[in-house]
């Protein structure tokens, strides 16, 4: 692109109602800094097949191995699941097998095919914290265990269908009362303990709240070996309760101020307290009561197992074992199921085979799709790669057009601000969005008299006028314009060629209205006479009029005839000039023509220094020349915090986001390999000058 896009710029750049005098800066402005600003520094990758693909590979082979290690941890589990819900409905007072659909065992050694037995009696027992108890139903379990387990071996409980995670469940009990305080009647009435807060008397429950009140009361009892490999009988496999608590839960129970008369155990604590709390059946020291302090821990789910005993020292001998269980938790009642849970652990914790199956899941679903989108990428790749192969495709062509063009390239290539936005455009391996509007588009080529023949090595083939209008479509695609080619001609003339009488070429050839793009392709395209700081005879790759005000339905059509855009035939798809010869040239050019600027525009990093108006383009100080492969930013400490919002009815921002150039954006000089594709904020900026300047008219 020339000085004539200057010219052109600083034109719209009068009509932009945005352009007014800096303001006088306020004395309460944050310092100018990146991190007071918001502008610190931000990096994210260019998403294409030579970088997603070796992604996706090497997610696949990373996860898949974890996926499989952690599959062998949890299957290196020993454990055993009874389901004991129905043991006092359905068992006898002699053992009898468990149906086996409630049981569920894991081990080593398969040698045992015993099923478990039940039997359930009544007997009077002492559970803790609480008198002793006539008449318990006593579920007694009898099981097998093939071969030596643990140390460590752990014993759970789990319940089923036990909503823990209920709001209101969860908000009712009070911290300072479980943290030993003395709270009055009063206070504890006012607290979150509802519903469960006070008694018939007007006595404050302690602990208080729907938590404390539910506690699973079941006493778990450690097995008792019947017989063993190694001969011994009745020999207890001592298991404790001591350590079963998270250990930071710790601070969260003190022993309470209480008196044993100044307050009343919750409901459901009633038959272990019949007569309350008393000097011989105290209120329980909670700091010590690690089943309660495990209960109080409510689980996310409404299955979950929590610890009840463990023994973290010696082996659980392969043998027959009996456990006595007393039963008192009712789980009928919400349709719940109750289950006892022997089990050993691996270094990621007990048997769940989920998290592994999740990594392998993800690691092959990686690798299937990295082969996938391989394949596609191979046997189909995208407009720009096929253009990248069959141009010569570099940083510098050797033919001195930039200076040749007042020191700057092309006006503009490809770009989304890939560093804000990843709506790249796909060029036919994605469905586009349905443009919001579609401009008549007339192609003139324009040729002198040695090319002008198709014998000629710079004639302009029909196949790079389609590849050209392709190229356009693909890269208006994602800022939702579109294109329709209303016509072609072709003319041989030396003199519009090299753009000597711009005026009188485009009288001749010009059709449609102010809203059909006109674009001439010269073969020698030239900076006049009246280029400002340009050589006269300069080759230009291009320069595009931008929408002009005052023109109204009706008008004359000589008002309007200059409008269009002149670009150089040879930076057609096919052309000869290497680096830019792609297409990005017209896509840069009919960027001006929607209104756009360049992203340098301005050409500073200054607070007051608007730049393209778009806020979505990074501020920008240098124009780019070819394609940097590393990190150019000329403003390194401008711009401001992308969540200014610069698109949608307003699309003028005041800088650019901060971050590195926009190097890869269709407004900036990059070479045309380099172009990603319009940001939306400068998508935004082209359907407001539409509607404002060209729409209808």
């Amino acid at each position: 692109m020339s000085q004539t896009d200057v010219v052109q710029t600083d034109s719209i750049h009068e009509e932009d109602p945005h352009n007014e005098p800096p303001k006088k800066q306020k004395s309460r402005r944050p310092a100018n800094t990146a991190f007071r600003q918001q502008r610190l520094k931000a990096w994210q990758p260019i998403l294409t097949p030579k970088t997603v693909l070796p992604i996706f590979f090497a997610i696949g082979i990373i996860f898949a191995p974890i996926g499989g290690l952690l599959l062998w941890a949890s299957a290196s589990v020993q454990e055993l699941v009874i389901d004991y819900t129905d043991c006092n409905t359905t068992a006898t007072t002699s053992f009898t097998a468990i149906p086996e659909s409630k049981v569920s065992a894991s081990f080593k050694s398969s040698n045992s095919t015993a099923r478990p037995q039940w039997r359930r009696t009544v007997n009077t027992t002492h559970p803790p914290y609480s008198v002793e108890l006539r008449n318990t139903p006593v579920c007694t379990l009898q099981f097998s265990i093939p071969n030596d387990i643990g140390p460590p071996v752990y014993l759970y409980y789990r319940l089923t269908n036990f909503y823990q995670n209920h709001r209101r469940y969860v908000k009712s009990l009070d911290t300072d009362q479980l943290k030993g305080n003395f709270l009055s009647n009063h206070t504890v009435d006012s607290s979150s303990c509802n519903p469960l807060k006070l008694d018939h008397n007007g006595k404050a429950y302690y602990p208080c709240g729907l938590i404390a009140n539910s506690i699973f009361n079941d006493t778990l009892n450690s097995p008792v070996a019947v017989s063993t490999s190694g001969g011994q009988e009745s020999q207890q496999y001592r298991m404790t309760n001591e350590g079963i608590a998270w250990s930071t839960d710790a601070s969260l129970y003190k022993k309470t101020k209480y008196k044993n008369y100044e307050v009343s155990p919750p409901p459901n604590w009633a038959l272990r307290y019949p007569d309350g709390y008393t000097d011989a059946n105290p209120i329980p020291d909670l700091s010590q009561y690690e089943e309660f302090q495990v209960w109080m821990r409510t689980a996310g789910l409404p299955t979950f197992s929590k610890l009840a005993l463990r023994n973290d020292n010696e082996t659980m001998t392969a043998g027959t074992y009996q456990m006595d269980i007393y039963d008192f938790f009712p789980v009928s009642i919400y349709s719940g199921k109750k289950s006892i849970l022997l089990s050993t652990r691996s270094v990621v914790g007990g048997k769940n085979s989920f998290l592994g199956i999740a990594y392998v899941v993800v690691g092959g679903l990686c690798i299937v799709l990295g082969a996938l989108f391989t394949v596609a990428h191979l046997i189909k790749p995208s407009i720009q790669a096929r253009q990248h192969h069959r141009g010569d495709v570099h940083d510098g062509d050797g033919t001195g057009f930039r200076s040749g063009g007042g020191g700057q390239g092309p006006s503009g290539h490809h770009g989304d601000d890939i560093h804000d936005h990843s709506h790249n455009h796909n060029h036919g391996r994605r469905r586009a969005p349905s443009p919001l509007y579609t401009i008549d588009t007339y192609i003139h080529i324009v040729a002198d008299s040695s090319t002008a023949s198709p014998s000629s090595s710079n004639y302009v083939s029909d196949t790079m006028i389609r590849d050209q209008f392709t190229y356009l479509s693909n890269a208006y695609t994602n800022a939702s314009i579109g294109f329709r080619l209303a016509g072609i001609d072709r003319v041989a003339n030396d003199t519009w060629a090299r753009n000597g009488d711009d005026t009188g070429m485009k009288r001749s050839l010009r059709k449609g209205n102010y809203s059909a793009l006109n674009v001439y392709y010269q073969s020698l395209l030239q900076a006049d006479t009246n280029t400002p700081g340009v050589p006269a005879g300069s080759t230009l790759l291009g320069f595009c009029t931008l929408p002009m005000s005052g023109i109204v339905a009706g008008v004359d059509p000589s008002a309007y005839v200059i409008d269009g855009c002149n670009i150089l035939s040879g930076t057609m798809p096919g052309g000869k000039y290497a680096g830019y010869n792609l297409g990005g040239t017209t896509a840069h050019e009919v960027g001006h023509w929607n209104g756009l600027l360049h992203t340098f525009n301005g050409g500073s990093c200054d607070v007051w220094d608007f730049g393209d108006y778009v806020a979505d383009t990074p501020q920008e100080r240098t124009s780019t020349n070819g394609c940097p492969s590393t990190v150019k930013d000329s403003c390194p400490n401008s711009g401001v915090p992308k969540g200014y919002d610069g698109i949608g009815t307003e699309p003028y921002g005041p800088q650019g986001y901060s971050g590195p150039d926009p190097v890869h954006n269709f407004m900036d000089y990059s070479s045309d390999a380099c172009y990603v594709g319009f940001t939306p904020g400068q998508g935004a900026r082209m359907l407001n000058i539409w509607r404002i300047y060209r729409e209808g008219l």
